[in-house]
């Protein structure tokens, strides 16, 4: 003999209304994949810029201090004269700043010191030497700073170029 007994209340999931979760649930996941994917492509894109336009501020700011307090300037030696890099005298030292592979390095009495970050490289140094004769001297300089972080749109690349003169 067996005993049934009746169940109540007793659900049941089915086939289909699995099928529509799942789907509303890829739906969801897909979204949520492109909005991560654009937002990971916006921070490479800020890192790049980021990354140019504080190694460019900071060169410049470097140099404009520096050539404001030197005594003379020894590279590029004369009045409308250009080079790829810059000697000054301070305070009785050399300092040469000068590009080397897609570094810009200065160096000094204690040592030689990168001044760009690895996220960049520098290239189309060039200093011009301006100013009247007898005059105090004056330094134009120019360089590019690349990313090496790409983004979207490839490497960020941007010129930077001043004018400074010893006071």
């Amino acid at each position: 003999m067996k005993l049934y007994i009746k169940r109540f209340n007793q659900r049941g999931v089915t086939l289909i209304e699995l099928l529509v979760v799942m789907g509303l649930l890829s739906g969801l996941l897909i979204v949520m994949a492109s909005i991560f994917t654009a937002a990971a492509d916006v921070q490479k894109d800020s890192r790049s810029y980021s990354a140019t336009l504080s190694n460019g501020q900071f060169i410049m700011a470097r140099l404009n201090y520096d050539i404001a307090r030197a005594s003379a300037i020894t590279t590029p030696g004369s009045l409308g004269a250009s080079a790829s890099d810059l000697a000054l005298t301070i305070g009785g030292n050399t300092y040469t700043y000068a590009r080397n592979g897609s570094n810009f390095q200065l160096t000094d009495n204690v040592g030689t010191d990168n001044l760009n970050s690895d996220d960049v490289s520098i290239s189309n140094l060039n200093f011009q030497e301006l100013g009247n004769t007898g005059g105090k001297p004056t330094i134009t300089y120019s360089f590019t700073v690349t990313s090496t972080v790409t983004g979207d749109g490839g490497p960020d690349t941007q010129t930077f170029d001043s004018t400074a003169g010893l006071r």
